[in-house]
């Protein structure tokens, strides 16, 4: 290398560490001095979600751009994306909802995530070619990783140094990062240094090696899914439809193999998988992609035909659907036969560009999801779909924004007797936070449990007096267990018997809960006041404290005595010695 060249190379790595630390010093102002001086919300985060948004997408492209392209590029890309997270913080009251409680931040990144490669390749005239963007990306992603744990090894060595001088009563390193803005100079001029030095590098710091790290991936992935499939006849479905959480997993998976199909395929036929077992193992993994996401999609609608829809379930339909296009695209590829690999390629890209766009629709009031749940909601609720107990009132207070308090004021000016719960609830959401209300609503859903057993009750001594909230302490897991059989089943009803066994006498109570087949479980109330303290299964007489079904019908029956205990105990003086084993 001449000189002029290393002149050069110092020139560009001096550029960008100056330009990394001019990041640096930006998000020093934005996270230390404009929250205390700007008192708009709304234009702090349009400022900082362009500031940010600029320097993270002109890093990016100054990888494969001129500083004037880059520089173009950076500013249009990020001034629209943080204009349409401006636009679309309007929709909330409080703004650390809109970035808390919503996927806007997400869509926002998504923007400049799946921009920033076509950004490049559409600077250098060639907007849709599938090698450009993908090496493109793939090498914006590793650039970054490398630069970052360049970031992470610089902060170590620089604490272990400050470390080292302390030893022979040097502060200077100490005192320097506790100056602001030093801090958010040194790294973002680490970062800047980091991400010139792997541009120069790119031969070896390349997508090459992550990329084929990940094709080793894929047959596990193709024996998971396949294995899955296979056992989804024998394992039956009902822990499978309805469930958000199986959604979720099903639809992380897709998106797992989708990526790994992509880096399989690498950016031609001539980079991609040569053995034909793995094109064999590439193929089928595309097909049963359509399983997945059809099974995903189906859970997700039944979760929504069950409680309606909310913004996460109106993400998550999004993204399956975006999934099950994939799917169906990779599918339609793989039956066609000759040119698979490059109508899969092609699809990517369409794929890419319809993230892209939905992404930004999110932000604009053609996909207001928090306004399209409040409707729903409301219609459930009006139609009597839903109860006002299961009504979602914490969220319209506080997580559907706008639409939200407008749809409260309209259901506070419904009829006040008729609605009284409701009305209760919306008032409740109010005025406590998340967990307080929840927690007095499951206080209040334990304690009907809890009174709906008495009733239900068989008790011995035969006229014994019951109070409705004897089982208040009992514990929801259990409260729950009984309801579903003693308050279901009158058949074999459950059996509570009082009687003086408590010490000296005192009375407490056992409970017997009968079994589906057989016998009967044995519960102790702990504590001779009303209501117990709480209850204990009686295992002294079984390690399950299960009561044989002969045993439960005496009881049923009153069949039962009350006598001495069959075993002796310690006594010193005045004190009884027993055991409760």
């Amino acid at each position: 290398m001449s000189s002029q060249d290393t002149d050069r190379e110092a020139q560009r790595h001096l550029a960008m560490a100056l330009l990394g630390a001019a990041a640096g010093f930006a998000m020093w102002v934005l996270v230390d001095v404009l929250p205390d001086t700007l008192d708009n919300a709304r234009l702090l985060l349009w400022i900082a979600s362009a500031t940010i948004g600029f320097f993270v997408v002109l890093f990016a492209l100054l990888g494969g751009l001129r500083w004037q392209l880059a520089l173009a590029g950076a500013a249009v890309l990020s001034l629209t994306d943080a204009a349409l997270l401006y636009w679309s913080s309007g929709r909330f009251v409080e703004l650390g909802t809109a970035l808390e409680d919503s996927a806007l931040p997400y869509a926002w990144a998504m923007v400049l995530f799946i921009g920033a490669p076509f950004a490049t390749a559409l600077l250098k005239g060639r907007p849709t070619e599938y090698a450009l963007l993908f090496e493109t990306a793939w090498t914006i992603v590793v650039r970054y990783v490398a630069a970052w744990i360049f970031v992470g090894i610089f902060w170590g060595l620089l604490f272990l140094s400050d470390e080292l001088l302390e030893i022979v009563g040097l502060t200077i390193i100490g005192d320097l990062i506790d100056e602001e803005p030093v801090p958010y100079l040194l790294t973002g001029t680490a970062l800047g240094l980091a991400l010139s030095v792997a541009q120069d590098l790119k031969a070896y710091v390349s997508p090459y090696l992550p990329l084929r790290l990940l094709r080793l991936l894929l047959p596990m992935v193709l024996v998971v899914v396949s294995v899955f499939i296979l056992a989804l006849p024998a394992r039956g479905l009902s822990g499978l439809f309805g469930s958000f959480s199986a959604a979720a997993i099903m639809m992380s998976v897709a998106i797992a193999a989708i990526t790994l199909i992509t880096s399989a395929l690498d950016r031609s036929d001539g980079d991609g998988v040569q053995s034909r077992w793995m094109h064999h193992a590439v193929r089928l993994l595309g097909l049963l992609l359509t399983i997945l996401a059809g099974l995903a999609i189906w859970a997700i609608s039944l979760r929504v035909l069950q409680y309606g829809w909310t913004p996460h379930r109106c993400a998550a339909a999004l993204v399956a659907g975006l999934v099950l296009i994939y799917a169906l695209l990779y599918g339609a590829a793989i039956l066609r036969g000759s040119g698979w690999r490059q109508w899969i390629r092609q699809a990517n890209v369409g794929m890419a560009l319809l993230t892209l766009g939905l992404a930004a629709l999110w932000m604009t009031p053609l996909l207001n999801v928090q306004k399209l749940s409040v409707d729903d909601q409301m219609a459930r609720y009006l139609s009597g779909q839903v109860t006002a107990e299961d009504f979602p009132a914490w969220e319209f207070t506080h997580d559907y924004g706008i639409a939200g308090h407008q749809a409260v004021a309209a259901l506070k000016a419904l009829d006040a007797e008729e609605h009284a719960v409701l009305h209760a609830r919306l008032d409740r959401a109010t005025t406590e936070n998340r967990w307080e209300f929840r927690q007095n609503q499951r206080n209040e859903s334990v304690r009907e449990i809890a009174e709906a057993l008495p009733p239900a009750m068989k008790v011995w001594p035969e006229g014994r007096d019951l109070p409705v909230d004897y089982f208040t302490n009992a514990g929801r897991h259990w409260l729950e267990e009984w309801s579903e059989t003693c308050v279901a089943d009158s058949v074999r009803p459950c059996v509570l018997v009082f009687g003086p066994f408590g010490r000296q006498g005192a009375e407490i109570a056992y409970l017997f809960v009968p079994e589906a087949e057989s016998g009967a479980t044995t519960y102790r109330a702990v504590g001779d006041q009303s209501p117990p303290q709480y209850f204990q299964k009686e295992n002294r007489f079984s390690q399950d404290a299960l009561l044989s079904e002969e045993a439960y019908a005496m009881v049923v029956t009153g069949g039962y005595r009350i006598g001495p205990a069959s075993r002796k105990s310690l006594w010193l003086g005045e004190i009884e010695v027993t055991s409760d084993n």
